[in-house]
């Protein structure tokens, strides 16, 4: 009988123990949440999206050459993004960057770096928007930025601060400092 209080008594001793060394390394140790918020829950290399309209006519093609998703912060990572969208009148316009990102379940694409749009199919008057950054809505079709924007075409060069640009109107607003050179 003795034997048996005494195994109790080793097992209860053993237990506690257990208890203070999880208890002691559980300081050391990140909890698994904060982990997982700073890895992607998965890659993509060569994307290829492509959103059709309610009519089933091609609306937009975004392509990168690679992709990464954090689960935590709920965000989209691209490299070398590419988008390509047409205007109502057909016109298709491309827009490249060395970076991009999106949140899951929204509409705005966000592009850094080396950010230019121009026009597909516009050869005989070569339009070019650089911007170090760009945010597009991909529902309104509407690109925007706050930083310095310098349009190129064969005879105007165009330099502002901050740019609304609607796709879909062909309009294009400039915020300040805008300076124009034209050149017939």
């Amino acid at each position: 009988m003795r034997k048996r209080y005494l195994l109790l008594l080793l097992t209860l001793v053993f237990g506690l123990a257990l208890l203070a060394v999880d208890r002691y390394t559980e300081d050391f140790v990140p909890s698994l949440t904060e982990q997982q918020s700073l890895e992607p829950d998965y890659y993509g290399e060569g994307l290829l999206n492509r959103q059709y309209d309610k009519d089933g006519g091609l609306n937009n093609t975004f392509v990168a050459a690679a992709s990464t998703h954090f689960p935590f912060s709920k965000l989209t990572e691209f490299a070398t993004p590419v988008l390509m969208t047409r205007d109502e009148d057909g016109k298709e316009w491309q827009v490249t960057a060395l970076s991009g990102r999106v949140n899951d379940n929204d509409h705005m694409l966000y592009l850094k770096g080396q950010v230019e749009i121009r026009p597909m199919d516009d050869a005989a008057d070569p339009l070019l928007v650089q911007t170090d950054s760009l945010s597009y809505n991909s529902k309104t079709r509407i690109a925007e930025t706050a930083d310095p924007v310098t349009i190129t075409s064969a005879q105007t060069v165009i330099q502002a601060t901050g740019m609304i640009m609607d796709l879909d109107r062909q309009r294009i607003e400039f915020s300040q400092q805008v300076n124009t050179r034209y050149v017939p």
